[in-house]
């Protein structure tokens, strides 16, 4: 596949738009953009994060946090207490701040969140939201959704009997999010590119073919009170 090398997939943002700008103006300015999921919660911005994928026509995984927004935001703005606006459990007050009670901006978003997969592959590259590397044979099982948004490389002594038999040796590449750690994690075939940005860490873009990393630390302006 040509321009591989102009591709970068982003980790997870958290509606931390202040870093995520910071870090695409170290890209070039064609840069297309894959991002791995969990555009929203926690951080204050995440209308503007969802905004300005749809805008620039880049392209994202579903991942849990953007699940739990497809689930409850509309009943939570209606008033209703669930887990996902239970601070600090998942983050939701914030994103329900950033919307400030816009419903068509909202079903716009939704309608966006609704339409993303659940994995990417571009040549070699599996690009998922969780680690995906053991269902790489099962990737359009939809009975393996759930694991494809929130299985970690850690799991493996809890879910090894549903994990696919010879999975080290599958000659792909699986790049993912979701596990908040304080550097890339790198294994046999996967890399774990979720730097902890929203939670005092760094939000990291790894360039393809060249498997560059960048990383912009987070801007206070993402968290906190406005």
């Amino acid at each position: 596949m040509k321009n591989l090398e102009n591709i970068f997939i982003i980790g997870d943002v958290h509606g931390c738009y202040h870093t995520l700008m910071k870090l695409v103006a170290q890209l070039p300015s064609d840069a297309k953009l894959i991002f791995v999921g969990d555009l929203c919660d926690r951080g204050n911005y995440t209308k503007e994060v969802i905004e300005f994928i749809i805008q620039k026509g880049h392209k994202s995984i579903l991942g849990n946090h953007d699940f739990y927004m497809i689930e409850h935001i509309l009943e939570c703005m209606a008033g209703a207490k669930v887990r996902w606006n239970e601070e600090p459990y998942m983050g939701g007050q914030a994103t329900l701040a950033s919307y400030g009670g816009d419903y068509d901006l909202v079903h716009k978003h939704l309608a966006f969140l609704k339409s993303l997969p659940q994995y990417i592959k571009l040549d070699r590259y599996f690009i998922t939201h969780a680690f995906c590397m053991p269902y790489y044979k099962r990737r359009d099982d939809a009975s393996k959704s759930h694991a494809m948004m929130v299985n970690r490389p850690s799991d493996e002594a809890k879910w090894c009997w549903d994990w696919e038999e010879g999975w080290r040796e599958y000659e792909v590449l699986n790049i993912f999010g979701h596990d908040s750690k304080d550097e890339v994690v790198a294994g046999e075939n996967f890399i774990g590119i979720d730097t902890g940005c929203v939670y005092g860490g760094r939000l990291t873009a790894l360039q393809l073919h060249e498997m560059r990393f960048f990383h912009q630390e987070r801007d206070p302006k993402d968290i906190g009170h406005l």
